[in-house]
């Protein structure tokens, strides 16, 4: 099963943390949304990621999940660090992949150091984040959500 991970992390490198954590237990190909064009025809699971950018996915990323026709076989699950994780800011994003019949095998959300818009006057918030722990979570949900889906192809 070839994985590839498609993200964006460019204010602290929160989800570029937990990528390559990801990218590492699955052998999976990472693409930087920002400095490259990605073709999906090879891979069977892809994983989208970003940080939080008002109560959504970075924007690119969910131009990505609307304009890009994905293929029956293939599964996506989607990855979203945030400052203050109160909700499931990968919702608008899934419903996008749900109505082009896309499946998302699950979604995975930690925090992560943030100083975007009004937590920069403060310093920001959740410093020292995403840390082992969040990483280590990060390792055992993908670890889990590709065994499953293992199991059912």
């Amino acid at each position: 099963m070839k994985t590839a991970i498609i993200y964006i992390s460019i204010h602290h490198g929160n989800t570029k943390k937990v990528v390559d954590e990801m990218a590492e237990v699955l052998d999976a190909d990472l693409f930087d949304l920002t400095k490259q064009k990605v073709n999906i025809a090879e891979y069977d699971v892809i994983g989208l990621a970003s940080g939080c950018f008002y109560r959504n996915m970075h924007e690119r990323i969910i131009k990505f999940a609307a304009e890009t026709d994905f293929l029956k076989k293939q599964r996506v699950f989607l990855v979203c660090t945030c400052g203050i994780a109160y909700r499931d800011y990968t919702k608008s994003t899934k419903r996008i992949l749900n109505k082009k019949g896309v499946e998302v095998i699950g979604s995975f959300q930690c925090r992560g150091f943030d100083t975007f818009g009004p937590f920069e006057k403060i310093g920001g918030v959740a410093k020292g984040h995403p840390n082992e722990k969040d990483l280590s979570e990060a390792r055992a949900w993908i670890e889990l959500k590709i065994q499953a889906h293992k199991k059912s192809v």
